[in-house]
């Protein structure tokens, strides 16, 4: 467990009395640090978001809290191994007014049968996402802020350079007395039409750090930006592209002596770029979800 982790938990349930202007991006307070407990210790710290479905009028339905398989389990998807955890712990703003009243919510992982409570893509059992649905009672008496299809939407062309904001808590780094979290911004770093390797994904070319895992990934336009059909306008757009996953690393076999005898070694090169999982894949797994009986 890493050194930060204490604080964290510390921080998610003692907030300063100190104030912030209403006047913020609701996607930072769509956005949570998600802790896998496992009992009472905090085994690992990424990102979610908040996502719901939405009834034929459009009004929210059923809310997840969106973030990476590998977040709840500690292992990447299809990979076989003991669970890393139980259970996992985020943070709920009661008021966007007073930015320091939150609420932390703790969720189990699994049914008394050892079944996962969350969800995941069937139609891409290799993706990286899982959805937890968030019961009404924890949100009760909030006027909770969320993601939805219409955000995946957003009237902005987005090609490859276009720009690709994360919001989420690096190394568990963030506004610790309002629960903010930190805005880094990369750009797309393939075509986004096209699924990189035929999975549902593209590139961004981002510094991340561990505890971005799950970081939703956006495109703002501020002033002038260019419209899916290709003319220009002007205003303030905001699209959801889908959910940071993880960084690729390549591996470089070189020839190397070692104590006067040939080996090759292995060197892992970080090649700054990151796997984004698109949105229309977690609005399918949300249209999808039938609550258990």
């Amino acid at each position: 467990m890493t050194a930060w982790l204490p604080w964290l938990l510390t921080a998610l349930v003692t907030a300063s009395s100190q104030g912030l202007p209403a006047d913020l991006e609701p996607a930072s307070l769509m956005t949570t640090p998600v802790l896998l407990m496992n009992g009472t210790r905090a085994v690992s710290q990424g990102t979610g978001f908040f996502f719901a479905s939405t009834t034929l009028d459009g009004k929210p339905d059923t809310v997840f809290l969106v973030t990476n398989y590998h977040v709840v389990t500690g292992r990447p998807p299809l990979t076989p191994g003991p669970r890393a955890g139980d259970r996992i712990r985020f943070i709920l703003h009661e008021n966007p007014a007073e930015l320091t009243r939150v609420r932390q919510i703790e969720l189990p992982l699994y049914d008394p049968r050892g079944d996962p409570l969350w969800v995941v893509s069937e139609a891409v059992p290799k993706a990286d996402v899982v959805l937890v649905p968030v019961p009404p009672e924890a949100y009760r008496d909030i006027s909770l802020l969320v993601f939805t299809e219409a955000h995946t939407r957003g009237d902005i062309r987005i090609r490859p350079s276009s720009g690709a904001t994360l919001l989420g808590y690096p190394y568990g780094f963030y506004d610790e007395s309002h629960f903010l979290p930190v805005w880094k911004t990369g750009h797309v770093a393939s075509e986004p039409s096209v699924d990189f390797n035929d999975l549902p994904t593209f590139l961004v070319d981002v510094s991340a750090f561990p505890g971005m895992s799950g970081s939703p990934v956006l495109a703002v336009a501020n002033g002038i930006y260019e419209s899916e059909d290709g003319t220009m306008r002007s205003g303030r757009v905001l699209k959801l592209l889908g959910i940071f996953s993880a960084m690729p690393v390549v591996r470089e076999k070189k020839p190397a002596e070692v104590n006067g005898l040939a080996e090759t070694q292995t060197t892992e090169i970080n090649l700054q770029l990151g796997y984004v999982w698109k949105a229309a894949l977690i609005a399918d797994v949300a249209k999808t979800y039938r609550p258990r009986r």
